[in-house]
């Protein structure tokens, strides 16, 4: 069942060119006679590829950690993004963040980011009262989280220590067992350079940046996939190391589509951790009933609107 939000933010469908690429929409000189997959107009279609379906009736049972833990799933929880915020291509919600370090820490404890981005997991971690240790590569998205940071209101002076350089080149500088919780999203392969509906609506037209940007050490710039895998698998080794024992990881990816191929990512982040030493514990879905709707593949190929990520939790026993 839709909720209304969603349908508020279906994008016309019925109007747009068809596409079965979800980068690539063919021009508008596609016969109509082109084979179609099934009965439904472009409203109906677009809905349908929704990646998450869910009765509207559930929605109160899936607001905290706790309810996560029974159902599998959370809704996210987005608060108003401040003028810094926007200007990153892949943040994520401080709510959403807080209720993962309140689950999983208690107070005055230490967490970790090895990918700061914007500040959302050192704001979190503050307002929770726990110390925080984070690293960015970029100077632009290292000073937009400082400069998020210096505006919040510590009153429970806890610290928080940011650090800009590699982030596995850090951790492998920081002392074993001193973390009490490791909390990020980590760079996507090969996705933020594309050019579809989603890209021009809500980055290109609006003057924003769609990828972090090109520094040779950018886990993003990986060449392969398999190769993007391997040298992420060196920064959950030191994951392992870092982390204090019986605590918890927990890892919020999306999965996504390249070229003609839909790749399970959440799926590998586990393996890795497995990989690595750390024993899952659980999949949480984080439902982002919020985003717009796109008319991927219509009318002749699936193609999935993403609307939500998954967070893996691991632990080191």
């Amino acid at each position: 069942m839709t909720s209304k939000a969603a349908e508020d933010s279906v994008f016309n469908a019925d109007s747009a060119p068809s596409s079965d690429s979800e980068a690539t929409p063919e021009t508008s000189n596609v016969k109509t006679s082109r084979k179609r997959l099934n009965d439904m107009n472009g409203k109906d279609w677009v809905k349908s590829t929704k990646s998450v379906w869910i009765d509207s009736n559930d929605r109160e049972f899936m607001r905290t950690v706790e309810d996560a833990m029974k159902s599998g799933s959370m809704f996210s929880e987005s608060p108003p993004r401040d003028q810094w915020k926007k200007k990153h291509p892949a943040t994520f919600s401080e709510n959403d963040v807080g209720k993962l370090i309140r689950f999983f820490t208690q107070s005055g404890e230490t967490v970790l980011d090895p990918f700061l981005g914007s500040g959302s997991s050192a704001i979190a971690s503050i307002n929770e009262g726990r110390h925080f240790f984070g690293i960015e590569l970029y100077s632009e998205w290292f000073d937009i989280a400082k400069q998020r940071i210096n505006q919040l209101d510590n009153q429970q002076n806890v610290s928080c220590d940011i650090r800009m350089g590699d982030s596995l080149e850090v951790m492998r500088g920081l002392e074993a067992e001193s973390f009490d919780f490791i909390v990020t999203s980590p760079p996507y392969w090969g996705i933020l350079g594309k050019k579809d509906h989603k890209a021009k609506n809500e980055r290109i037209d609006k003057g924003l940046a769609t990828d972090y940007g090109n520094h040779p050490l950018d886990l993003s710039h990986v060449e392969s996939y398999s190769q993007f895998l391997e040298t992420l698998s060196e920064h959950f080794s030191e994951y392992y190391r870092i982390l204090n024992r019986s605590k918890y990881a927990a890892i919020i990816v999306s999965d996504f589509r390249h070229g003609k191929e839909y790749y399970m990512f959440h799926s590998d982040i586990a393996s890795l951790m497995r990989r690595n030493g750390l024993v899952i514990q659980g999949l949480i879905v984080l439902i982002q009933d919020n985003k717009k709707l796109y008319p991927y593949g219509y009318p002749s190929t699936y193609v999935p609107n993403i609307s939500n990520q998954f967070i893996v939790i691991g632990r080191k026993l």
